[in-house]
């Protein structure tokens, strides 16, 4: 019981974070943490993140059936149950509309590789879903090409989801991710990117594997100067809009 009643409180510590940061205005944004193989913990829909009482948060089942909860839940827990229901491993989920990555969202720019450490080791290559209408089945199903294989997605036209193990490292995620896109856009004040070159690359992605991440690039046969151009997911951006305009970087 204790257990449960720190995760509920962890939900509401994140969801005021969140909003604090401006990650999620009114009432937009949703979490969630898998209690075990049948029972979600899911925040409500119309209710503001920053604001929420471990006593506003609701269970379901993986099928989405509310079973507990004075408030309904979210509308997008099915985008969640799909996660979990594809990663095992993962027990938390974070969605969101932090505005410097929904800004690249609604663009179609990719996020770029090979600038920062930080983003390379902690994230990978970062994908861009295509656009489907929020709070449908078809928008949980759309996140499936990419969900093996990241554990950060930008939702086009919408924000970003990410899942993990662990409710505050799927929070940091977002964070990080939300980040790295601000110093983006700042840097295109100043001039061209210098990015790292393909052995600093190389370099990082073997970093991030030691450190005990996956990234499906360690299983590829790459050479060194395609590890940082976009290998596992270029062939995802013409369904998703995606067109390199502000960033360009080396066609594989």
């Amino acid at each position: 019981m204790d257990d449960f009643q720190s995760q509920r409180q962890l939900i509401c510590d994140i969801g005021r974070r969140m909003y604090d940061r401006h990650f999620c205005a009114a009432n937009e944004g949703n979490i969630s943490i898998r209690l075990n193989d049948e029972l979600v913990l899911c925040t409500p829909t119309l209710h503001c993140k920053g604001y929420m009482k471990p006593s506003d948060l609701c269970i379901v089942d993986m099928e989405g059936t509310q079973l507990h909860g004075e408030r309904k839940r979210t509308s997008e827990v099915l985008l969640h149950l799909r996660i979990y229901r594809e990663r095992p491993d993962v027990d938390s989920v974070v969605h969101c509309h932090p505005p410097h990555v929904t800004a690249f969202a609604i663009v179609g720019e990719p996020i770029p590789m090979s600038v920062l450490p930080e983003p390379e080791v902690f994230l990978g290559e970062v994908p861009t879903a295509p656009y489907v209408l929020p709070g449908t089945q078809e928008f949980a199903d759309s996140i499936v090409p990419f969900v093996s294989k990241s554990s950060v997605i930008v939702l086009s036209n919408h924000g970003v989801v990410s899942y993990d193990l662990g409710l505050e490292k799927t929070y940091w995620l977002t964070e990080i991710l939300d980040s790295y896109c601000r110093i983006l856009i700042n840097s295109r004040a100043l001039g061209d990117l210098r990015r790292f070159t393909p052995n600093e690359a190389a370099e990082l992605l073997d970093l991030r594997v030691r450190w005990g991440f996956s990234d499906p690039r360690s299983e590829m046969d790459l050479a060194a100067e395609d590890v940082g151009n976009h290998a596992v997911f270029r062939s995802t951006w013409q369904a998703a809009g995606l067109n390199q305009k502000a960033f360009k970087v080396k066609q594989l």
